[in-house]
C-alpha cells in the first residue's frame, strides 16, 4: 500500500514508505477472526494552527492479481 498526493488531481506524488499490508485483512485469518483493522489519514498544522486540510475522496484500489492465501 502506498499514498500520493496531488496539487491538481493530474499530477501525482508518492509519498511514505510503502507497506505491506496483506496479513491485516480479515480475508487472511485462517480461522476466520476479525483483525480490526483500519486505515486513516491526518493533516495538522500543529505549530501554526493555521493551515486546514481538506479531503474530498479516498480512492482504494485492490491489487486484484495478488492472491488471498
Amino acid at each position: 500500500m502506498w499514498f500520493a498526493w496531488s496539487y491538481d488531481g493530474e499530477a501525482w506524488t508518492r509519498i511514505g514508505p510503502d507497506f505491506d499490508t496483506t496479513t491485516f485483512s480479515d480475508e487472511y485469518c485462517k480461522y476466520g477472526e476479525f483483525t480490526g483493522t483500519m486505515v486513516g489519514i491526518a493533516v495538522t498544522d500543529a505549530a501554526l494552527h493555521e493551515k486546514t486540510a481538506d479531503f474530498d475522496f479516498l480512492d482504494y484500489e485492490a491489487d486484484e492479481t495478488k492472491p488471498v492465501d
